[in-house]
C-alpha cells in the first residue's frame, strides 16, 4: 500500500570534503558534515503528484512494507549510529558484488505501513578482500523528532528491501524525559558469542531464538549499545566473511538501537580496513584516516552527545602501531573536553579498548601503564576535566574499580574525586576467559570471570545506576544463572568537573592500602570467592591456569 505521502530527502554529500593525504596515518581536517544545524538537508515533497510520472515514482519508492523482493545482492548487515545531531541517525549496510545495479535508499516513518521519508545512499567499494568486491552504504534519516519510535528500510526496488526495523530517536542533548538506559561490552565474537543470546555456540553464525536474557533481551528497554573493541575475531578473517556473519548476527540489535564502536587491537588487519568502512556512518568529528582501502571518516577517536552524558570514543591502539598519532589524538582530547558543558551534559564517560588499570596478570599491568602514564597518557587528562567513566575491554574478564587516580583510591562510588573505571571485555570470544593471577588491590571494588556485558542507566545529572549481567553457560549452574546480575552499584556525582580542582580532598581521602575487605573477586573457573585480604595460593594460580590451559586446548580441536 502506498503512503498517503512521500517525501525525498536530498542531502549534502554524506563524505566530508576530504584534502590531501600523503600517507596512510594523515589525518585531515572536516569541510563539511550532514545533518549539523547550518547543513540542514532540503526537502522535496512528492504528496499530491498529480502527473503519471510522478505517481509511478510514488509507488516505485513506496511498495507495500510487508513485501521483501527476493532479488539476488539484496541489503544485509544493516545497522544504525546515532548522527551529528540529535533529530539525525545514520545507517549502514551492505551489497556484494552481485546487487543489482542502481542505487539505494533509506525510507522511514513513525509507522510501520507508511514509511513517509526517503533520503538516498552513498556507495563505497570495499576492494581489499581478495577475489570478492562488497560495498557500504550510507544514508541518513533526519529531522527526528526525539524520543520517538520509527521504522525503516533500506534497499531498492531492483535489488531488493531489508525487512522493516524499530528503533528510538534519541532525546534533546542534556533533556531527555526519562532515564536512558546503555550497554556496554567488548570482545565479542562471531563465534563463542556468549552474551549476545544463550542460543549461540562455538559457530560463527548465530540465530536467537531465545530472545529472554542476554543483549538481545534489551532491544526495546536500552537506547544505545557500545562496544568497547576486538569485533567478530575477526572482522577481515577468512577473507572478511567472519565479519559478514558477526554483522548479521548483530542485526537484531543493530538495528534497534544506535550500535556505537571503537576499534581494538583485533581490528588491526589491512591497517584497520575492515573496522573503518563497516563503521563509516559514526559521527566522526576528528577529521579523516586512511586504511588500505582508502581514506575515510575518522572512527578511530570521535565523540558524541546522548541525553546527559559527552561521550568520547579513543584509540588506545595508536600508543602500540601508530606512534605519530598519538600527539594528535592527545591534542584534539584536550580540546574535546576543554570544549563540553557540563551543565548540559554533566556526565563524562570515555571509551577506548585497552585499560588504563587492570589486575589480571603482570603483562596486562605492564601494558595499562602504556596508554595511561607518560607525556600523552590519558589519566592526566581524565582527572583534568573530571572523566566520570571510562570503559574498555581487551582482558577478557569484568573488573570494577572504585575512583582511583595514580593507583590510589578514596573507595568510594559516592561524589568520586577520581575516574570510575570499568574493564568489560567478558562478552565471549574464542579466547576464552583470562584468569586473575593477582592478588587484587584495594583500588579494584570488583572482578569476576565469567562471561557477561554491562548494563547502566543514567537517571539524571546525579545517579547511575551500573549493573554487571552474566552470561556463563558451561554447566547447568551457568545456564540456570544465565541473565542474572553479578555485580550491581550506584555512581552518585553531585559535583561534576574537574578533579583536579578538589585535589586538596583527594588527598585527605585516597589511601594506598585502603580496607580489603570491600574488594572481592569471584572466580567462576574454580568456584573461588574471596576478598583482597584473603591472597591466594599459589596452588589456587596452578589450578586456574591449569583450568584455562584445557580450555584453550578443548577450544583448539575441530
Amino acid at each position: 500500500r502506498a503512503p498517503q505521502s512521500l517525501h525525498v530527502i536530498h542531502t549534502h554529500s554524506l563524505v566530508p570534503t576530504l584534502r590531501h593525504s600523503t600517507n596512510r596515518t594523515h589525518l585531515v581536517q572536516l569541510n563539511t558534515l550532514t545533518c549539523r544545524l547550518s547543513h540542514r538537508p532540503r526537502i522535496m515533497q512528492l504528496a499530491r503528484a498529480h502527473s503519471a510520472m510522478a505517481a509511478a515514482v510514488l509507488l516505485l519508492l513506496a511498495v507495500a512494507v510487508a513485501a521483501k523482493t527476493a532479488a539476488s545482492g539484496a541489503p544485509e548487515q544493516v545497522h544504525i549510529a546515532l548522527g551529528y545531531t540529535p533529530d539525525c541517525v545514520r545507517v549502514n549496510w551492505v551489497t556484494h558484488d552481485n546487487a543489482a545495479p542502481g542505487a539505494m535508499l533509506v525510507q522511514w516513518g513513525t509507522s510501520a505501513s507508511s514509511l513517509t521519508y526517503a533520503a538516498a545512499d552513498e556507495v563505497f567499494p570495499f576492494k581489499v578482500d581478495k577475489g570478492r568486491t562488497w560495498c557500504t552504504h550510507v544514508a541518513e534519516m533526519s529531522r527526528l523528532q526525539p524520543e520517538t519510535v520509527y521504522y525503516f528500510r533500506v534497499g531498492s526496488d531492483a535489488a531488493g528491501f531489508s525487512d522493516v526495523y524499530s528503533f528510538r530517536s534519541a532525546p534533546l542533548v542534556g533533556q531527555p524525559s526519562v532515564p536512558q538506559l546503555y550497554l556496554a561490552f567488548g570482545d565479542l565474537g562471531a563465534g563463542h558469542a556468549y552474551s549476545l543470546c544463550i542460543d549461540c555456540g562455538t559457530t560463527d553464525h548465530c540465530t536467537c531464538s531465545n530472545k529472554n536474557a542476554g543483549i538481545i533481551s534489551e532491544i526495546g528497554k536500552a537506547n544505545v549499545a557500545i562496544h568497547v573493541g576486538d569485533i567478530a575475531y575477526n572482522l577481515d578473517n577468512n577473507n572478511g566473511v567472519v565479519g559478514d556473519y558477526f554483522m548479521m548476527n548483530m542485526q537484531p540489535v543493530a538495528t534497534a538501537m544506535p550500535y556505537m564502536v571503537c576499534h581494538g587491537n583485533h581490528e588491526h588487519g589491512q591497517n584497520f580496513a575492515h573496522y573503518t568502512e563497516r563503521f563509516r556512518h559514526m559521527p566522526s568529528n576528528s577529521g579523516n584516516v586512511t586504511s588500505d582501502n582508502g581514506e575515510a571518516p575518522n572512527n578511530w577517536w570521535y565523540s558524541w552527545n546522548h541525553g546527559l552524558v559527552h561521550y568520547v570514543v579513543l584509540s588506545t591502539e595508536v600508543y602500540y602501531d601508530y606512534l605519530d598519532l598519538v600527539p594528535t589524538q592527545f591534542n584534539w582530547l584536550q580540546q574535546d573536553l576543554s570544549s563540553i558543558d557540563r551543565r548540559v551534559t554533566p556526565w563524562l564517560i570515555v571509551i577506548g579498548h585497552r585499560p588504563l588499570y587492570c589486575t589480571a596478570d603482570a603483562a596486562c599491568t605492564k601494558d595499562a601503564g602504556t596508554v595511561r602514564d607518560g607525556q600523552y597518557g590519558l589519566e592526566q587528562l581524565f582527572h583534568k576535566f573530571g572523566v566520570d567513566l571510562y570503559l574498555c575491554g581487551h582482558v577478557h574478564n569484568y573488573e570494577r574499580f572504585y575512583d582511583t587516580y595514580q593507583s590510589q583510591s578514596a573507595q568510594t562510588t559516592y561524589n568520586p574525586k577520581a575516574t570510575t573505571y570499568v574493564t568489560t571485555g567478558a562478552a565471549g570470544c574464542p579466547e576464552k576467559h583470562q584468569p586473575f593471577v593477582q592478588p587484587q588491590p584495594p583500588y579494584s571494588a570488583f572482578r569476576a570471570n565469567t562471561y557477561g556485558y554491562s548494563r547502566y542507566t543514567v537517571y539524571n545529572a546525579t545517579h547511575l545506576h551500573w549493573q554487571q549481567v552474566q552470561t556463563q553457560k558451561d554447566t547447568q549452574q551457568d545456564i540456570d544463572n544465565y541473565g542474572t546480575v553479578l555485580d550491581d552499584m550506584w555512581l552518585v556525582q553531585e559535583a561534576h568537573g574537574p578533579f583536579s580542582a578538589r585535589r586538596r580532598d583527594w588527598a585527605r581521602t585516597a589511601r594506598f592500602t585502603g580496607d580489603p575487605k570491600r574488594s572481592r573477586t569471584v572466580d567462576v573457573i574454580t568456584g573461588h570467592s574471596f576478598t583482597a585480604d584473603q591472597v591466594p595460593s599459589h596452588g589456587y594460580f596452578r589450578s586456574v591456569e591449569s583450568t584455562m590451559y584445557k580450555q584453550h586446548k578443548r577450544a583448539a580441536k575441530p
